[in-house]
C-alpha cells in the first residue's frame, strides 16, 4: 500500500510550534504507512531545535528544492524512519500556501499546522486571519472547524463571526453542513460513542424557550435522528455529553469554551472540515512567553498528528 504523506508546518517562528512538533515526532517515532515532512525556518534557533529530533534520519530540503516535482520525487523513496525537513526562508503564511498546493495537487495527503498569531498571519498575507480562511480560499470550498478530544467532539457551524452577525450567518445549509461533518468525524471515535446521535445547540438562552427568547430555534429544521436544538447551558454536563457522539455549536465560543475547559491546551486538536485534503492543527496559541525555554507541552501536537494519521488511513 502506498504510504500517506503529511506536512507539519511549525507555525510562528517565535512561538513554540517547532518545539512541540519536534517533541511530538520524537515521542511518536516513525508511523507505519505514514511519512512526514517538517517545515521549519532557516534560522540558527530552528537548527538548534531540530537537533533534538530523535528516531528519524533527517533529509534536508531547501525552499528552492521544494517544488511540486522535486517533492514528489523525494517522497517516492522516503522510508518510515526518514523525515524530510524543509528549511524555508519565507514566512509562515507562504509555508502554508505551498503545503496546501502540494496537497491540492495530490503530492501529499494532508497538513498538520502549528500555532500562528492571527495578527501576524494577516499582516503576512493581508487577507486572512489564519489557516482556515486561507485554505478555504485556496480550495474554493466552504470550511468549518471541528475539535476532537477524549471528552468532547464539537463542530462549529460558524467561527470568527461577531456575535451580532451570528444569526444571519446561520442558514439551514450551514447548520446541515456542520451536522454532516459531525457525522463524518465519528470515524475518530470509539464504536460505542460513534453510534450515539449528533446534538445541535440552540442559539438563544434555553434554546429559545419555545419562542419566548428568540425565534431562531422554531425556524430551525433538523434531519431525523439529530437531537436538538438543546440548551447550551446544560449540554456539556457529564450526563448530557454521554448521550451524544458530537455536538454542533452555532458560534465560536459556544463550542470552544467548554472544549478548552475540558481539555486545557495540552490535549485535543482541531480539524478543518470540507477541504479536499486532511488538515489538523493544535488547539493552542503560539505561547511566545515560554518559547525557547523547552517547557512547552506537545500533547495537542501529538493528538493532531495522530488524528491526521488516522484520517489519512481512513481516506479512500
Amino acid at each position: 500500500m502506498r504510504p500517506r504523506f503529511l506536512i507539519i508546518t511549525s507555525g510562528d517562528r517565535d512561538g513554540v510550534g517547532l518545539e512541540v512538533a519536534v517533541k511530538a515526532l520524537t515521542r511518536l517515532g516513525p508511523q507505519i504507512g505514514t511519512r512526514f515532512i517538517l517545515v521549519a525556518s532557516n534560522t540558527a534557533v530552528a537548527t538548534r531545535e531540530l537537533k533534538k529530533l530523535r528516531h528519524f534520519r533527517s533529509i534536508t530540503l531547501t525552499s528552492r528544492e521544494a517544488t511540486l516535482a522535486a517533492a514528489a520525487k523525494l517522497l517516492t523513496d522516503l522510508q518510515a524512519e526518514e523525515i524530510l525537513v524543509w528549511r524555508d526562508e519565507g514566512n509562515e503564511a507562504a509555508w502554508v500556501q505551498h503545503a496546501a498546493r502540494l496537497a491540492l495537487s495530490g503530492v501529499v495527503h494532508g497538513l498538520v499546522t502549528g500555532p500562528v498569531s492571527k495578527n501576524r498571519f494577516k499582516k503576512l498575507n493581508s487577507r486572512y486571519m489564519g489557516h482556515t480562511g486561507l485554505l478555504a480560499a485556496m480550495s474554493g470550498l466552504p470550511v468549518q472547524q471541528g475539535y476532537v478530544g477524549k471528552k468532547l467532539v464539537v463542530v462549529l457551524a460558524t467561527d470568527h463571526v461577531a456575535l451580532r452577525d451570528v444569526e444571519a450567518a446561520l442558514s439551514t445549509e450551514v447548520v446541515q453542513r456542520a451536522i454532516a461533518h459531525a457525522k463524518k468525524l465519528s470515524s475518530l471515535l470509539p464504536a460505542s460513542t460513534r453510534a450515539k446521535p449528533v446534538a445541535v445547540l440552540g442559539l438563544n438562552p434555553h434554546a429559545g424557550e419555545d419562542g419566548l427568547i428568540g425565534s431562531f430555534e422554531k425556524r430551525l429544521r433538523l434531519p431525523r435522528g439529530v437531537v436538538g436544538p438543546i440548551p447550551a447551558d446544560t449540554a456539556f454536563t457529564v450526563g448530557s455529553r454521554a448521550k451524544y457522539s458530537t455536538v454542533v455549536a452555532l458560534y465560536h465560543d459556544q463550542g470552544l469554551i467548554p472544549f478548552k475547559l475540558l481539555h486545557g491546551q495540552d490535549s485535543g486538536f482541531q480539524v478543518s472540515l470540507g477541504l479536499p485534503f486532511i488538515r489538523t492543527s493544535v488547539d493552542h496559541g503560539t505561547a511566545r512567553d515560554i518559547a525557547g525555554l523547552g517547557v512547552a507541552n506537545p500533547g495537542s501536537m501529538i493528538d493532531a498528528i495522530l488524528g491526521a494519521t488516522k484520517l489519512a488511513r481512513a481516506k479512500k
